[in-house]
């Protein structure tokens, strides 16, 4: 089924708002989710990522072969060195800025202006990669790391998707067995069901939710949309955002003839916002109203010893996506149940960046703590009480 244009503005809005809703209950974002595994062994954020990730694979394998959707609505880039570099980069840059590209548009949702700052920061970084492409990154970047071009599961093996999809979720759910024990998953699967059975008002009034409940619905949430539409990503469409603006202050016609803004634009009737653009927006407003509901939005002036963490923090975030290509959410949410090699590296990548960018944090904390003749505090034990990512972003 075809959509028109009217009506993928109406979706690309109200699946934003369902997306930023969760997002906020479930303070899901990905920084905290590798940061609190790193420093404290906390898996509360990473389970959720998980959860989506295994129902987001099986429900995509679903659409597939119940012809809801086509394998070409699938997000699966070339596979190069850069799939690796650019995640490794985009993972630091997380953890410079306190966020990821989801979480610092929910964060802004909520009322931080650090994170309308990252956005500002972010905005500097797409437009520096634009104009970088076509003479720089191109030939001296993208050229020289690639490798072949877009590899998928899905093409590589001769089942229908949903047993390719079943295998696939088999395999991590064998290794997180191994990692955490078997009775993990089921105790997993008894605490989220004990969660949903609280019923609709009492959720509403919850101020978060669990986030292997909240990774439940992203997985069916993402589900509908690919039924219905396509895959949903963060980067890519801000990235639109930025050229529509440099378009409006400059020749649009020069800026349409930009290789990538063409690419970007190759689908839409011009250098305007589209659907995907609505869904970045409503991202911002769902959490918006999440956190009104909850009783947790207020604005909240930007620290001023976290400017520079902000601003460069939200241009490398930006800039790393564009190399990579693709986010927190396009290449672990979107990608790896799209089965894609580019996206399962760059997922490494996000992770080695983060705990890179951890490690020399705490080496440095370390220092100077010992400079003082003090020695370090152990990390707490799973469970024990920490400050919510919010209050440490």
């Amino acid at each position: 089924m075809q959509l028109g244009w009217s009506a993928l503005l109406v979706l690309g809005a109200a699946f934003g708002l369902v997306y930023g809703f969760l997002l906020q209950r479930g303070d899901f974002c990905f920084t905290s989710a590798f940061r609190d595994l790193y420093a404290f062994r906390h898996t509360r954020v990473l389970q959720g990522i998980l959860v989506a990730v295994v129902v987001t694979t099986l429900g995509w394998g679903l659409a597939m072969t119940a012809g809801w959707a086509t394998p070409d609505r699938l997000w699966v880039p070339p596979v190069g060195w850069n799939s690796l570099l650019g995640g490794f980069l985009f993972g630091v840059a997380m953890y410079i800025a306190g966020g990821c590209a989801s979480g610092t548009l929910y964060r802004a949702g909520m009322g931080y202006g650090q994170f309308w700052l990252t956005l500002a920061g972010m905005g500097a970084g797409y437009y520096a990669f634009l104009r970088l492409f076509p003479d720089v990154l191109a030939p001296h970047f993208f050229e020289p790391l690639a490798i072949t071009g877009p590899v998928t599961l899905y093409r590589l093996l001769p089942w229908p998707p949903l047993i390719t999809a079943a295998l696939a979720v088999a395999v991590l759910l064998a290794a997180i067995a191994v990692v955490a024990g078997p009775a993990s998953i089921g105790r997993a699967v008894a605490e989220t069901a004990a969660f949903f059975r609280q019923g609709p008002a009492a959720l509403l009034r919850l101020r978060s939710w669990d986030t292997r409940a909240v990774g439940l619905l992203l997985g069916l949430v993402s589900t509908l949309q690919f039924s219905l539409w396509t895959i949903w990503g963060i980067t890519g469409p801000e990235t639109r955002l930025v050229a529509v603006a440099w378009g409006a202050l400059d020749d649009p016609a020069r800026v349409a003839a930009n290789p990538y803004v063409a690419n970007l634009f190759r689908d839409y009737p011009g250098l305007v916002p589209g659907p995907e653009e609505l869904l970045i927006v409503g991202i911002i407003a769902g959490a918006a109203l999440s956190a009104r509901l909850n009783g947790t939005f207020r604005w909240r002036r930007p620290r001023l010893r976290r400017l520079p963490n902000a601003l460069a923090g939200g241009f490398l975030l930006a800039f790393a996506s564009r190399l990579t290509p693709g986010c927190n959410v396009g290449n672990l949410l979107s990608g790896l149940p799209a089965l894609s090699l580019h996206s399962l590296l760059a997922t490494v990548g996000i992770a080695a960046g983060i705990y890179a960018a951890w490690k020399v944090a705490h080496l440095r904390q370390a220092a100077a703590v010992r400079s003082c003749g003090v020695e370090p505090a152990s990390a707490p034990a799973e469970g024990a009480a920490t400050a919510s990512p919010s209050a440490v972003s």
